[in-house]
């Protein structure tokens, strides 16, 4: 009978949390889904709860004046039932307050769903996350700023960063391993490194007019964008949830090809930055220059460092050069410590369309601070304009940071690790 009770409980808050997430965009049904999820159905559970407690907590001894007295109590399975109980519905009940809180907090409901899912699956959990996204008022201004630049890519940006939190959940809760790594962690960076890729193309497509911003041209690099990306992180999530490589595995002709597809999709994600560049240089003229300067060498950097170390990578048949098998990695980032890695060249190189655009704004923020047209050398009697100084500032990092990328390249091919 409890089987069958335990059963029940999870079969009634199922599909409720799927209706609570999915409200909504599901127009005039949510008030009542939200009468149903925060009242109604906590209700039910609620007075299963009871008649639980009232039929057995005699018969079950214990208590809650020890830890050892609260194990003795929940040793019933009646007890343990209405301790299940409890359990869905003050979750239920949480999660459906939060909804709304949501609602009033102007909080997106894409993000809503990874609290969702951790409310009911660890009940504090989901309202901590909530409590964090509602401190980090920032984000939030900053995703609003997004959608109002380039909606598509910021949904789609944000679509992933969510599945990014609910794929963490699965991190957890999942002990398996591919190549001694949890099987999720591999979607996870994927996600965070499209989401961002989305999310920088976003803020730079909204600094063209807004003519140009609507073309085909522009309307053409977010497609793809979205399109290869969200193929992309399909593929790498359904074989890391299968446990299975995503990346040269050619142990069947179908994993063979959708290895050939996912890199000729990466590509195009990366070639995607040439004709933003060319956008920004031409169109932008409201940016300031050191600004404009910075996010064009930064996409183009980008395909040269990003797209051609990881056709490296691919050429090579794979990421390390002369490393230990399971020898010791970086934390969090997972480069060989033992041997050369060409992720690092390939990690800086994608990330130089975030790094020299802020570089750019900052330096363009720095110069308009500087009074006077002119700017007085230290030898005295050479003056320069600060616009100028801040081109040529821009120039010194972009050159610095192509070196870099190079000399993590060269170190790579030469099977040294980054570190030691």
């Amino acid at each position: 009978m409890f089987d069958l009770l335990f059963e029940a409980g999870g079969m009634i808050v199922m599909p409720a949390w799927i209706a609570l997430a999915a409200a909504p965009w599901l127009g005039n049904a949510k008030p009542a889904i939200r009468i149903a999820t925060g009242f109604v159905i906590p209700a039910v559970l609620a007075l299963a709860y009871v008649l639980l407690v009232a039929v057995y907590r005699a018969d079950a001894g214990g208590g809650y004046g020890s830890l050892d007295e609260v194990g003795t109590l929940l040793r019933h399975p009646g007890m343990l039932t209405a301790g299940w109980y409890h359990y869905l519905a003050f979750d239920l009940f949480v999660g459906t307050w939060l909804a709304r809180q949501a609602d009033r907090d102007g909080i997106s409901p894409v993000v809503m769903i990874p609290c969702h899912a951790l409310t009911f699956l660890f009940g504090p959990a989901g309202l901590l996350a909530y409590a964090a996204l509602y401190a980090v008022r920032p984000v939030r201004t900053l995703v609003r700023e997004l959608e109002r630049r380039h909606r598509p890519l910021a949904r789609f940006g944000l679509a992933l960063f969510a599945a990014f939190a609910v794929a963490l959940v699965a991190e957890m809760l999942d002990s398996r391993t591919l190549g001694g790594v949890g099987v999720w962690v591999k979607p996870m960076k994927f996600m965070a490194s499209v989401g961002l890729y989305a999310w920088t193309a976003a803020w730079l497509l909204g600094e063209l007019p807004s003519g140009r911003r609507r073309s085909p041209l522009a309307k053409g690099i977010a497609g793809v964008i979205i399109v290869a990306g969200a193929a992309e992180i399909a593929y790498i999530t359904f074989q890391g949830a299968l446990g299975q490589p995503s990346h040269f595995n050619y142990s069947t002709a179908f994993h063979a090809f959708m290895y050939t597809l996912m890199g000729v999709g990466a590509l195009a994600i990366t070639a995607c930055s040439l004709p933003l560049a060319w956008m920004i240089g031409r169109y932008a003229k409201h940016m300031a220059p050191a600004y404009r300067l910075g996010a064009v060498l930064g996409l183009v950097l980008t395909f040269a460092g990003g797209a051609g170390a990881g056709i490296a990578i691919s050429m090579n048949g794979g990421p390390t050069v002369g490393a230990a098998a399971g020898g010791a990695v970086l934390p969090l980032f997972g480069w060989s410590l033992t041997g050369g890695d060409l992720r690092v060249a390939h990690f800086l190189g994608v990330h130089a369309q975030q790094v020299l655009p802020a570089v750019g704004m900052l330096i363009a923020m720095a110069t308009a601070a500087v009074p006077g047209r002119t700017l007085a050398m230290a030898g005295g009697g050479v003056v320069a304009r600060p616009g100028v100084l801040g081109l040529g500032a821009v120039w010194t990092v972009a050159l610095a940071y192509a070196a870099l990328i190079a000399m993590a390249w060269m170190q790579a091919l030469a099977g040294r690790p980054l570190l030691g």
